[in-house]
């Protein structure tokens, strides 16, 4: 996805167009910035004035929402932002106070964060709801006197959560807010204390983590649905979980995490909790470190690490690949002779493109929207073309080079025409 010249980028938000935004280290790691990216390029987001700015969420159109610090303020101040791209970065302001951060914005325009209404932490700020031009104070639970909106919905559902702090002592509840100051209480998991909502979906889905006994230990993740929290933790040895995201089709993403071990998931009813680094093509080094956020697509962001970029956090897109036709192993598998590698079960007189690299990761289809389809091999380099027979069946044969002894190339054949893949491909040649 590419980075700022520095050596952290994480991914926060993305919309259903397969676009990224998040932040990313410029060289030195000191200073960062927003960015957003469509797949083929990097935009930095700049800032306020300031030296720094955080991106965590995009909509369909392109509005990207964070904070940034200003002209003359302190490197702890945060100014909450959208930023369009007719306009730039543009100031939403506060309740009163002075610090603001914007978490979420949908489709209609509409922003929730949080926002100081006194100078205090915590008990100075509330969760707000922006829209043209107008922020709204969403209130807190109860007697309690801070919030936190992390998401919305496009129906304006808001969620987040919500605490009191006594001076000594300080707890928060995951809540739901269906209009200003109307909230719901979603409570917590088994005996424990706190709970935070992070993402919810249009059809009233809400995810978030809760501690699960007495005190702060004891983290999982959860998905609260018609007034019932279901614990979905699981499927690894890892004792900790948080969700951040659920899309449309009840589909989950966040992180497990045991420090200093940390790896991203994503979790179906069906499936339960899976290590996204298990679903990674295969030979491409990347290791899932957390997963921020899902699309209606499937597509997943968050924060990986790799092999071949050694010391670095790299913000990722994961996307969902759909093969529709088989690619078959090459044969002989034999450097500096002739080799053929045929795909079958395509549809006679398409022209087939076969295709080679040697790590796994993605490559672009130029005539195809990421959300549609997408190799499984980075810097995938086109080997050669067939016309598919009249039973279905393209072959390539060519030599391979000597060179290539004891080398593992990976290979996938494609049909630009139609977005159609095949099946990933990994052989060592003799």
């Amino acid at each position: 996805m590419g980075n700022l010249g520095g050596t952290y980028a994480e991914g926060a938000g993305l919309n259903n167009r397969g676009w990224v935004t998040g932040f990313a280290t410029f060289p030195g790691d000191v200073y960062y910035h927003a960015f957003l990216s469509n797949g083929k390029e990097i935009r930095d987001l700049g800032t306020l004035g300031g030296t720094k700015s955080r991106a965590y969420d995009v909509n369909d159109f392109g509005e990207a929402v964070g904070w940034s610090t200003e002209a003359g303020g302190s490197f702890l101040d945060e100014r909450a932002f959208l930023w369009r791209p007719d306009e730039g970065m543009i100031y939403l302001g506060s309740l009163g106070g002075t610090d603001s951060e914007a978490h979420a914005i949908n489709n209609s325009g509409t922003v929730v964060g949080w926002a100081e209404f006194e100078i205090g932490y915590p008990s100075g700020y509330h969760a707000f709801a922006w829209h043209k031009g107008r922020m709204l104070d969403l209130g807190a639970l109860y007697s309690e006197t801070w919030s936190v909106a992390w998401d919305v919905n496009e129906t304006g559902v808001a969620a987040g959560y919500s605490g009191y702090f006594d001076g000594q002592y300080e707890s928060w509840r995951a809540v739901m807010w269906t209009a200003p100051n109307e909230l719901i209480n979603l409570g917590v998991l088994g005996e424990g204390f706190h709970s935070k909502a992070l993402g919810l979906n249009d059809i009233g889905q809400v995810v978030g983590e809760s501690n699960y006994r007495d005190g702060l230990s004891g983290w999982h993740a959860f998905l609260w649905q018609d007034g019932v929290m279901q614990d979905i933790h699981g499927g690894s040895g890892l004792p900790n979980s948080g969700a951040w995201d659920v899309n449309n089709d009840g589909v989950v993403v966040g992180g497990r995490s045991e420090y200093p071990q940390h790896e991203g998931f994503i979790w179906t009813p069906s499936t339960g909790m899976l290590n996204l680094t298990d679903l990674r093509p295969q030979k491409s080094g990347w290791i899932i470190v957390g997963a921020r956020d899902i699309n209606d697509f499937g597509q997943i962001t968050g924060e990986a690490t790799r092999t071949s970029v050694p010391d670095a956090t790299l913000a990722f897109l994961m996307s969902p690949v759909y093969p529709s036709f088989d690619l078959s192993q090459p044969s002989p598998a034999v450097a500096g002779k002739m080799n053929g590698i045929r795909a079958t079960n395509v549809e006679p007189g398409a022209k087939v493109y076969f295709v080679y690299g040697f790590e796994g990761g993605g490559t672009l289809i130029p005539t195809c929207d990421v959300t549609v389809n997408a190799l499984q091999i980075d810097n995938a380099q086109v080997a050669g073309s067939a016309i598919a027979d009249v039973n279905g069946v393209a072959e390539l044969r060519g030599r391979v080079a000597k060179n290539m002894s004891g080398r593992t190339l990976l290979f996938q054949a494609l049909i630009p025409s139609s977005c159609e893949i095949s099946n990933l491909v990994v052989q060592r040649f003799e």
